[in-house]
């Protein structure tokens, strides 16, 4: 009977095996032989699967993306307040030791964009994706009076984003204290909060 191969559990782990590599070498390491040496599959098997430069920083931003996704999914996000806000954003900074291998794999992907177009790419969709989940949180928390009715979800978004790209690097290069790094975000999002009295800001 023929073997059944699971084609995207190979993408995985493929993936995962790419951040691992990215995160011990860095971008210019990340070549298919080394991916396909540290998932311990042939090379012609990691070539069918990631042909290309682009798929294999794919495979890890989905790598990535999918750690990510599951820890946030743990989050109780009915209704939504600051709290998840806040919470949402510990996922992605490097505050334990599992998210500062993920920060270190992000940058190291993020010094490959500054050179490559298809990676620039990538990441800038990512990106998207991450603004406009972080809109709809804040978007949800005005609706629901968690957050105030002055703020601008969209706008807010991105500042968070940025926000968390300084603290990131910030952490990563041992410059922030990751207990100082959650008083940043605290200190932060407490502008969010509803203006006492009902005005606006």
């Amino acid at each position: 009977m023929p073997k059944v191969v699971d084609h995207e559990e190979r993408r995985r782990h493929l993936g995962a095996a790419a951040c691992v590599v990215l995160g011990r070498v860095g971008s210019v390491g990340m070549t298919v032989r080394a991916v396909a040496q540290e998932a311990g599959m042939a090379l012609a098997t990691a070539q069918h699967y990631l042909p290309s430069r682009e798929r294999m920083v794919r495979a890890a931003i989905d790598h990535l993306v999918d750690r990510v996704v599951r820890r946030a999914r743990a989050i109780p996000a009915d209704p939504i307040s600051l709290d998840v806000v806040r919470q949402a954003m510990w996922q992605l900074l490097p505050l334990d030791e599992e998210r500062v291998f993920e920060a270190r794999v992000w940058l190291a992907l993020t010094a490959e964009a500054l050179v490559d177009e298809q990676v620039a790419a990538v990441l800038a969709e990512s990106e998207r994706g991450l603004r406009a989940n972080l809109e709809r949180l804040v978007a949800g928390g005005k609706a629901n009076g968690s957050i105030g009715s002055h703020v601008d979800a969209q706008a807010e978004a991105g500042t968070l984003t940025s926000l968390m790209d300084g603290i990131t690097t910030r952490v990563l290069t041992a410059a922030l204290a990751p207990d100082d790094a959650r008083d940043q975000v605290d200190r932060y999002l407490a502008r969010l909060a509803p203006v006492r009295g009902g005005g606006s800001a």
